[in-house]
């Protein structure tokens, strides 16, 4: 496999390699390049999604060739970097290599990226790949791209990267044996438990693959109660929040059985030595993101076929091993093939703000390897325009070149810069440092941020407490504080924390615009989203009592999420910061005593800020008023009459059948009343006296001479009956204009008349002499030499005095009686 990869990079530019678990795709390919030389004394840069996974690899290379980390093989992850000048093979995460491509779009040192585990298919993978590509079409023709995995989609990553060879290659990993194991409680402890027991006397450690840290802390604990009086095993938790030297203690072989409970971290990269059987849960935690509030929530999936995979080979690595999993061979098989790819499900605010920074602001114009739902595009995008960091087009502006630069989310970035004083940038660099991590305080009775801020400026000057805190989270949010302090010049090295609250409000709301809530009751634990969307609080939550929050963290439900993370705000800094963003609103209704009044609100996004309801209406807006209110009532407000409706429905209707005459309707015609009405009542001051105008004359002068001549000749008002009567016609969009005539008035009328230009019979509803519908008809000739005869002879039953002859259109019209 070597030799064939080798000869593949050397006469193409991009390879796919899909090699089993075991197979040395971290731990030899990059050693095999540096030795071959096939890349003239250029770096190899290593993407590993995982940070742990990038360290472990780079101390195992490290060891192939008895150097320590950071001479030939060295790492950058988050806060830790260990590279020399000496260094060749790189092993970074995703967020550096994006800052790379971003500082250096040519990547002028580097001879070959190589991105491990691909199948992960992380958002950042996928924008990273996306970038390099780019870099390799326009501006580094010689760079080589290397893309690995043990379960990936080989043809489709082949197709993206132009027909790219691919090489498959077996593993040096040994059997594992499946077991299918149907959950037998719905606690997850519980299930785990059993399938322990059933391996505990077997040769090898165990690893467990979990969903979270919830699932990890109760397994634990139910395993203590049955194995923790014994000395020879350790029961250890695995996750990415832990301290490095408890990661360390679980990958590491011991004289002790292990049992790891681990998240997916242990899946892919991490070789963790002693495992001989795995217990697989079947289940991950992935965000699922909201584009209609702009939030995320952790929603509890099935894995992949894939990940099932995976997860299978950790057992694998040294001898024959196990793999217990707790689902059917039913559910296996309706699994789905590949895990979801994160950016179809995620924030994209991160990447749009790159791409829109690389020159790519068009959703259809970008090489997506995979398109995100376009809906989660816009919905990004349109936040970032509301950050200032994309114009109206999209295009990225000064502040958000500058939030590119700094290595955080952009709502992050955003409060960094909009710091106006020293100590507002301190303030915004303790924020933008605590908000991504996991909570400060350990089981606190409120999500008030401003409680956790307090602790984190005291323990990190020294002043305060620990006993209380997350250690493990102060800790990175102490090494992110200090990586932001010092991209962030305007700093007070002698920071007091007083009067920091308004700061805090300010500076949140610059970033989440959005996410200003406003209680919806006095005493109501229950509020509602600048966005609309309803969010809830513990009713026991201190913040309950401030009518206004600032959300960050949310949980992104249909109805109500639940709060995690929120900070009192001042409604007076809305006026005094954020004025432009309110919008002052003015409706007007009608009081029961006929008068005006103005319903004013000031709003900001969907939030009523202030509202004030007043009759005192000056004379100048009474017209404005006048505006808004026909329209939703113009039957109370105006002097309607039936000769006014009976023009409206011939007018709406001949407009639908006629070319060349105007399309009108009701809602058109009052929505116009500034042109056609109100100039010429200057002077009105009271629904009463509009009650009072002659409406009709205003009405129909909308049409003009010829289009009004129109609507008397293809839409009359009247039908002249033979015997020279007027009767109204009735003008229906649904049935037709229709007449109701008593048939002997129609004798001698031959056919039915034509209206619309010739395009529409005229309807007759006949009534019989006591005048009620014996036949409705639009075609009279056909009724005449038809059904009349029937008619005429029930009829002759009914009413024996009344003309009812045989030859209709020779009789005269008029009374229905017969002469005496």
């Amino acid at each position: 496999m070597l030799a064939s990869l080798l000869e593949k990079l050397k006469n193409n530019n991009n390879v796919v390699l899909q090699a089993d678990p075991g197979a040395g795709k971290s731990t030899v390919i990059p050693l095999e390049l540096l030795e071959a030389n096939v890349l003239k004394a250029q770096k190899i840069v290593m993407l590993e999604p995982r940070r742990m996974a990038a360290k472990s690899i780079a101390r195992f290379l490290s060891k192939q060739l008895s150097e320590t980390v950071g001479q030939t093989v060295g790492y950058q992850i988050k806060n830790d970097t260990k590279l020399s000048n000496s260094t060749k093979i790189e092993i970074v995460t995703e967020g550096v290599l994006l800052r790379r491509l971003q500082t250096d779009p040519e990547l002028t040192d580097v001879g070959i990226l190589i991105f491990d585990e691909f199948h992960e298919r992380s958002i950042n993978a996928d924008l990273s790949l996306m970038l390099s590509l780019e870099s390799q079409q326009v501006l580094r023709e010689d760079l080589k791209i290397l893309v690995m995995s043990a379960t990936i989609d080989t043809s489709f990553i082949s197709s993206y990267l132009h027909g790219a060879p691919v090489i498959k290659c077996s593993g040096r990993s040994f059997p594992v044996t499946e077991t299918y194991m149907k959950p037998v409680n719905s606690r997850i402890e519980i299930n785990v438990l059993k399938a322990i027991q059933n391996v505990i006397d077997d040769e090898g450690d165990i690893l467990v693959f979990l969903s979270g840290i919830g699932d990890i802390k109760r397994c634990i604990n139910k395993a203590e109660e049955f194995f923790g009086s014994r000395e020879d095993i350790d029961l250890l938790p695995l996750h990415g929040s832990l301290p490095a030297e408890q990661q360390d203690r679980a990958i590491t072989k011991t004289f002790k059985k292990k049992i790891i409970f681990s998240t997916n971290i242990a899946e892919t990269s991490l070789t963790i030595e002693g495992v001989t059987c795995v217990i697989d849960s079947g289940l991950e935690k992935v965000l699922a993101y909201d584009p209609s509030s702009g939030m995320s929530k952790l929603v509890l999936s099935k894995i992949s076929k894939a990940s099932a995979e995976q997860r299978k080979g950790r057992a694998g690595r040294l001898k024959e091993g196990k793999c217990i999993r707790l689902w059917t061979e039913t559910e296996h098989a309706s699994l789905i093939d590949y895990q979801r790819e994160e950016i179809l499900v995620s924030d994209l605010s991160g990447v749009v703000l790159e791409l829109a920074n690389a020159g790519f602001h068009k959703y259809s114009s970008i090489n997506w390897l995979t398109p995100p739902p376009a809906s989660h595009f816009d919905s990004s995008q349109s936040l970032l325009i509301k950050l200032d960091l994309l114009d109206d087009e999209g295009r990225v502006t000064s502040l958000g070149k500058a939030a590119s630069s700094l290595p955080v989310h952009p709502r992050l970035a955003k409060i960094l810069l909009s710091a106006r004083n020293s100590f507002e940038s301190q303030v915004s660099c303790y924020l933008a440092a605590m908000l991504p991590e996991r909570d400060l305080i350990k089981d606190c009775h409120s999500v008030d941020l401003l409680l956790r801020l307090e602790a984190l400026i005291e323990a990190i000057q020294g002043n305060g407490v620990q006993s209380g805190l997350n250690q493990q989270a102060l800790k990175v949010v102490g090494q992110d504080f200090k990586v932001l302090r010092n991209n962030i010049p305007k700093v007070d090295e002698q920071f007091k924390a007083e009067g920091i609250q308004d700061s805090v409000g300010y500076l949140l709301l610059s970033a989440f615009p959005d996410r200003l809530a406003k209680r919806r009751g006095l005493n109501s634990c229950r509020y509602k989203l600048a966005n609309g969307k309803g969010v809830t609080l513990q009713e026991s939550d201190p913040l309950t009592s401030y009518e206004y929050l600032v959300v960050i963290d949310s949980d992104a439900q249909n109805k109500e999420g639940r709060i995690y993370s929120a900070a009192p705000f001042d409604i007076n800094i809305l006026s005094k910061h954020f004025s432009e963003q309110v919008v002052t609103d003015t409706d007007y209704e009608i009081s029961s005593s006929n008068k005006i009044y103005a319903h004013q609100r000031k709003k900001y996004g969907q939030l009523i800020i202030e509202e004030d309801k007043s009759e005192n209406v000056p004379q100048e807006f009474i017209h404005d008023s006048l505006v808004k209110l026909i329209p939703k009532d113009y039957k109370k407000i105006l002097n309607w009459t039936p000769e006014c409706e009976d023009w409206l429905n011939r007018v709406a209707w001949l407009g639908g059948k006629l070319d060349g005459f105007p399309y009108l309707n009701i809602d058109l015609i009052m929505g116009d009343v500034a042109n056609w009405l109100l100039p010429y009542l200057p002077n009105i001051r009271s629904i009463s006296e509009l009650k009072s105008i002659n409406l009709f004359p205003l009405l129909s002068s909308i049409l003009t001479y010829r289009e009004s001549n129109l609507l008397d000749s293809e839409a009359p008002q009247f039908y002249l009956t033979p015997s020279n009567k007027n009767v109204r016609i009735i003008y229906s969009t649904v049935q037709g204009p229709t007449v109701s005539v008593i048939l002997q008035e129609l004798f001698g009328e031959v056919r039915s008349p034509m209206l619309a230009g010739g395009t529409i019979p005229l309807r007759f509803e006949l009534l019989s002499p006591a005048k009620r519908p014996i036949q409705i008809t639009s075609d009279l000739e056909k009724f005449w030499s038809g059904s009349y005869v029937e008619v005429a002879k029930d009829m002759r039953a009914k009413y024996p005095k009344h003309r009812w002859p045989e030859k209709p259109l020779e009789e005269k019209p008029g009374r229905s009686i017969k002469p005496k």
